[in-house]
């Protein structure tokens, strides 16, 4: 009940290790609209994997992935880490664009208010969705997605994919799929592994079932909560054309995410970039 309560309030500091349960017992204790996440459930193949205890997303440099020839995408053997790479971005690779991207939401506390900064700023953003977060906060993705923001998988439960099964993928990328496709009333092709373990053999998996692998190029680290200073300059330090920046808004306290988010918008306009979502 510790790790329930915890996320319910959007605290997990001391808590010990980032786990993620259940959406059931979360949507109840925060009162939320659940959507049954049985009606997405994949075809059966025998048990699906159980999801390794976890920790949010950053912490260091993505695995390194060999470059194939094509590039990423659909048919390459890499994940895209610069908006230009992305198969229908329609950016070049010297457009001068930075894409905002927010990992582990949607929650209930601190979503709606990166959703309000992002509005009073006109700026678009793309959320990286937990599916079982979704699950519990389906308005929450409705409103997501009438932004005009991008909307992803981010797994169903936050689970290495690198250790999954066929019956494991399905369970996190399908049925994760399948929900986001069905609150949104479009398709989601865009996934990011979490904590960015992948391997060339992740990457054609998740292709063949028509997924773009998508991380990052600019970590800000701000689930360690390092200060909003701190989450501002890394944010724009590497600002350069397509890059592709990681923030979050769940998986917990992301007050200092919320105060750094408008002086990160305002500081890559001043350096002539413009905000665009991807994955739409």
């Amino acid at each position: 009940m510790g790790f329930v309560l915890c996320l319910a309030l959007g605290d997990c500091a001391g808590t010990g290790p980032h786990v993620m349960v259940p959406a059931a017992p979360i949507a109840a204790a925060r009162g939320a609209a659940l959507v049954d996440p049985g009606s997405f459930d994949p075809p059966p193949d025998g048990p699906a994997p159980e999801a390794p205890d976890v920790v949010p997303d950053g912490g260091g440099a993505a695995a390194p992935v060999p470059r194939a020839a094509g590039g990423g995408g659909p048919n390459g053997q890499r994940p895209d880490r610069r908006v230009a790479d992305i198969p229908g971005s329609g950016v070049g690779p010297g457009d001068k664009v930075v894409a905002l991207t927010f990992d582990d939401g949607p929650d209930p506390i601190f979503t709606p208010q990166v959703l309000d900064l992002l509005a009073q700023h006109r700026a678009p953003a793309t959320f990286f969705m937990i599916g079982w977060e979704a699950a519990a906060s389906p308005d929450l993705v409705k409103r997501i997605a009438g932004g005009g923001n991008g909307v992803a998988s981010h797994t169903w439960s936050h689970a290495d994919l690198t250790r999954q099964s066929d019956a494991g993928l399905r369970l996190q990328v399908d049925k994760t799929a399948a929900l986001l496709s069905s609150l949104t009333g479009s398709n989601v092709t865009c996934i990011r592994p979490p904590q960015g373990h992948v391997n060339p053999g992740l990457v054609r998996r998740l292709s063949d079932r028509g997924m773009t692998t998508v991380l990052w190029s600019s970590d800000t680290r701000d689930w360690t909560r390092p200060g909003t200073e701190t989450i501002v300059r890394r944010a724009l330090a590497g600002v350069s054309p397509g890059t592709i920046i990681l923030l979050h808004d769940g998986g917990g306290d992301r007050r200092q995410t919320l105060e750094a988010l408008p002086r990160i918008i305002d500081g890559i306009r001043s350096q002539g970039y413009r905000l665009v979502p991807i994955c739409r």
